[in-house]
């Protein structure tokens, strides 16, 4: 505080915590990369491995446009092969690996920054990429996938998985009631079938083509990435059109879809439409017997509020447990609720039916909470229908009262 010795002015700037909460990023995936996502064609044995491809320093890539990935791609060095025959070995061998087709499936649909991350190190690299939201399977195996995405996508880590359907046949009225039964419960993922295809050039020819296959999770990933950023990740990623020229494998018809959304495992599809052209035809997480997280908006939006307060919270660490820090959380998180509200991501005409905020001794807190610096902080949202609110509960450690 300033000494007032003599008559003047005398600028004063006290600290004092001020907190708002904006909106992260939502759609920001990182894809897992197996053995499986390169060719094992002798013809290809003397070239680089998928991991040499795309230049995986510290077993993590980032890229931010399909450019980046083409500068790291087209130029991988072949022996003593000149420059057109170098290129043309290249796009013939990237044009056969699932992870390379997903990532140019993934900017076809709108997708942005993200990462490649090998499938066995997801669980210890993911926790360090700060902006990570969505873990993509990108034609990965399933068993591989599946062990991380239980290590990641749970309660407190606001990760959403996306997960590739079966390749193997076309799903009938036998086997779509089962098809399910493979994946884990899990409201933190969604499953996507078919797989697409895309027409590439032939191996050694001039001309024609032949269609290879393209995973379902990289698609709906750069999809999340469109809807999010047009519209909102609260509203749902359905009734999208595919881009990038891109055909399901096989034609779903309605039975086999009535299956497939069959509460518990349901698993979501893409199908063509005579004049519409393909689209994405569900939204359900892979807990969709639950009236709660059945839909992957929901969800989905859930996660991005409990990161976005959660980073927020963080910065009250040094404060004390009491009243105006209290209330200074309280009035940052209303604020952030009654934007989304405003943007429609809340259901309610009403304040009072879409949100609301509880933090206090007596309330959300115990005395021996304040006392061991437990700042507990109670959100409650109309994500579905009006004053029907589900209930998120952050609690950030701070200095004890």
């Amino acid at each position: 505080m300033a000494i007032y010795t003599v008559p003047g002015v005398y600028v004063e700037e006290p600290f004092k915590l001020a907190l708002s909460i904006p909106s992260g990023a939502t759609a920001v995936p990182v894809f897992a990369l197996d053995a499986i996502n390169f060719s094992t064609k002798a013809t290809m044995a003397n070239r680089k491995t998928i991991k040499d491809y795309f230049n995986l320093a510290d077993d993590v890539a980032v890229f931010n446009t399909w450019l980046d990935i083409q500068a790291k791609t087209v130029t991988a060095p072949f022996g003593n092969e000149d420059a057109q025959t170098r290129a043309k070995g290249t796009e013939d061998v990237l044009n056969r690996c699932p992870l390379y087709l997903a990532l140019k499936a993934y900017f076809d649909n709108g997708g942005g920054r993200c990462y490649v991350v090998p499938v066995a190190k997801l669980s210890e690299k993911v926790p360090a990429l700060d902006d990570a939201t969505l873990i993509v399977q990108a034609g990965s195996t399933h068993d591989a996938f599946a062990g991380q995405v239980q290590s990641l996508c749970k309660m407190g880590n606001s990760y959403f998985a996306l997960y590739d359907g079966p390749n193997d046949d076309a799903l009938t009225s036998t086997t779509a009631a089962s098809a399910g039964g493979k994946y884990e419960a899990n409201e933190f993922a969604a499953v996507y079938y078919p797989w697409l295809q895309k027409s590439v050039p032939k191996e050694a020819a001039t001309d024609g083509g032949e269609w290879v296959d393209v995973p379902p999770s990289a698609v709906m990933a750069g999809i999340y990435c469109t809807v999010d950023r047009d519209r909102g990740v609260w509203k749902a990623p359905a009734n999208v059109q595919v881009g990038g020229g891109l055909r399901p494998k096989y034609q779903v018809p309605d039975s086999v879809d009535g299956l497939l959304n069959a509460p518990a495992h349901a698993i979501n599809v893409i199908r063509s439409f005579r004049g519409a052209g393909t689209l994405v035809w569900g939204a359900r997480t892979l807990k969709s017997n639950s009236d709660t997280w059945r839909y992957v908006p929901v969800r989905r939006l859930f996660c991005a509020a409990e990161r976005d307060i959660r980073t927020t919270m963080s910065t009250a660490l040094f404060e004390p447990n009491s009243q105006p820090t209290w209330e200074q959380v309280r009035s940052a998180v209303t604020s952030y609720l009654h934007r989304l509200w405003q943007q429609g991501a809340l259901m309610g005409d009403t304040p009072q039916q879409a949100y609301f905020v509880q933090v206090g001794l007596g309330t959300t807190m115990s005395a021996d909470d304040v006392n061991q610096g437990k700042m507990i902080v109670k959100v409650g949202m109309a994500a579905v229908r009006p004053a029907e609110f589900i209930i998120l509960q952050l609690t950030q450690d701070v200095a004890p009262a």
